[in-house]
């Protein structure tokens, strides 16, 4: 491949890919799926982007190989980034990602101290970052909406509760309280909008037929768009200090969608306060004090300062800043 700069990529479709499509043409960085057998050596130019999921790159989240392909890219561009888009995985002791925590950490260590500059999309995870190597040049930037953003977000909205993104996280939302969203949409006279892929045959895709959810299917970007600027609500199932790490919230607060977020704990991350930027799940419906359009102002607020050009920004400036 022939290119002055380049985007390294995890194989297949996904949230990666679509941020580093989005990035990559403006900064004429073309994408390229990296693999372990995959020959770089004859790759060379100004710098080299590599979009960093571990569990992307090996199915257990421990790319040993890229650690030691990134070495070798090093010598072969003026300048090296990396995108955290994930660290390392946790979780409890009979979990496998509890084991290979350590492991996972290791890489994006190594690959941090590798890179000449860094962004990635949570403060949690830039502090982690911080206190293994404090002079890197870099941004921390919330993610940016994959399906478009709105120029105004005073559209004409209809009492319609969106609920988007792939099957698993979707189904996230519907089996939350046992089908709380149901009864919460019931109550607010909200007509519920399912938006991707169509869920697998079975007892909940069936609640939905009966509970009389509009199944759109898998929309194209534009399809997304237009069914987000149209709608009050849009609900996903996410903690709260990882959420400026979905597109699907993004989406929402780029569309001025208020946003119902379910969680277990709602704290204070990356600058968003429950019942300010998102309302603190389905209860939150019912309190009359809460406005959605104010919600949905509130997140487009937040939302405006890392919109996708200013991702392409930083990471221009982030680049063109490397003096070796």
């Amino acid at each position: 491949m022939n290119a002055s700069s380049l985007s390294l990529i995890p194989p297949g479709t996904g949230g990666v890919r679509d941020y580093a499509s989005a990035v990559g043409h403006p900064l004429h960085a073309p994408l390229m799926e990296l693999k372990q057998d995959t020959d770089t050596a004859s790759l060379s130019g100004d710098f080299v982007l590599l979009h960093f999921s571990g569990y992307g790159f090996e199915k257990r989240g421990v790319p040993l190989w890229l650690v030691r392909r990134i070495r070798g890219l090093r010598k072969q561009f003026k300048a090296v980034g990396v995108v955290f888009h994930e660290l390392f995985a946790t979780g409890p002791p009979w979990g496998s990602a509890f084991w290979l925590s350590g492991m996972q950490q290791r890489i994006a260590r190594e690959l941090l101290l590798l890179s000449d500059f860094w962004l990635t999309n949570r403060e949690d995870a830039a502090r982690w970052l911080l206190t293994r190597s404090t002079s890197t040049p870099h941004r921390v930037l919330p993610v940016f909406s994959n399906v478009g953003e709105l120029d105004a977000i005073d559209t004409e909205r209809q009492p319609r509760l969106v609920v988007f993104g792939s099957a698993g996280i979707r189904s996230q939302v519907y089996e939350w309280g046992d089908g709380e969203i149901f009864r919460s949409a019931k109550r607010r006279g909200l007509e519920i909008h399912d938006i991707g892929p169509a869920m697998p045959e079975g007892t909940l895709s069936q609640r939905m037929a009966h509970e009389g959810v509009v199944a759109h299917g898998k929309l194209a970007v534009e399809q997304v768009s237009a069914a987000l600027s149209s709608a009050d609500y849009g609900a996903l199932a996410y903690p709260p200090d990882y959420v400026s790490k979905s597109s699907i919230f993004a989406a929402y607060c780029a569309h001025g969608v208020c946003p119902i977020l379910l969680a277990k704990d709602y704290g204070q991350h990356d600058g968003l306060t429950a019942n300010v930027h998102y309302m603190r799940g389905f209860g939150a419906l019912d309190a009359a004090a809460i406005d959605a359009r104010s919600v949905g102002s509130e997140a487009r607020r937040w939302y405006e300062p890392h919109r996708v050009d200013a991702h392409v920004a930083a990471l221009r400036t982030l680049a063109s800043g490397v003096h070796r």
